[in-house]
């Protein structure tokens, strides 16, 4: 029989994880309501900067140089909450797993849902399947990194 300190133990790194997400979610729905120019001027500074970094980038064209820093930036944001929920379905009982992954897979369409009242953005449908594939890569790293960790345990690395 588990004792209330142990199941209390046990709930904690779920409150953690949580926690980070709902943190990590308010800050990706809080980007959603900068408006485009600033937006656009946030790209541009980190198009300049990656030019400046790697010259064979400066030779890009401009749109496609935003294009690939806004679409980079949506995968770089949702694999940070993809970590996030993988963390929390693995610390949670699995009747509980569902509803929880169900209710962060809102999170991109309600950051679009944010964008369509935003002057200058716009929600794209397309920008949600962006995030899906960078929650599913985060996901994927949480769980490599996991398995590399097992597989040096098992054979006797700390």
């Amino acid at each position: 029989m588990t004792s209330r300190p142990q199941i209390r133990a046990m709930r904690r790194p779920a409150l953690v994880w949580g926690a980070l997400l709902l943190c990590w979610a308010g800050f990706v729905w809080g980007h959603s309501l900068v408006p485009g120019a600033l937006s656009t001027g946030e790209s541009d500074a980190v198009a300049e900067a990656l030019a400046a970094l790697l010259p064979p980038l400066g030779a890009l064209d401009r749109d496609l140089h935003t294009l690939v820093i806004r679409k980079g930036a949506h995968v770089l944001e949702y694999a940070v909450l993809g970590i996030l929920l993988c963390g929390l379905l693995r610390s949670l009982g699995r009747r509980r797993r569902l509803p929880v992954a169900a209710l962060v897979l809102l999170v991109p369409f309600v950051d679009e849902g944010i964008q369509l009242h935003v002057p200058g953005r716009s929600g794209q449908l397309s920008d949600v399947l962006v995030d899906l594939v960078g929650m599913a890569a985060g996901s994927a790293v949480l769980l490599a990194i996991a398995r590399l960790r097992r597989r040096g345990r098992a054979a006797g690395t700390p």
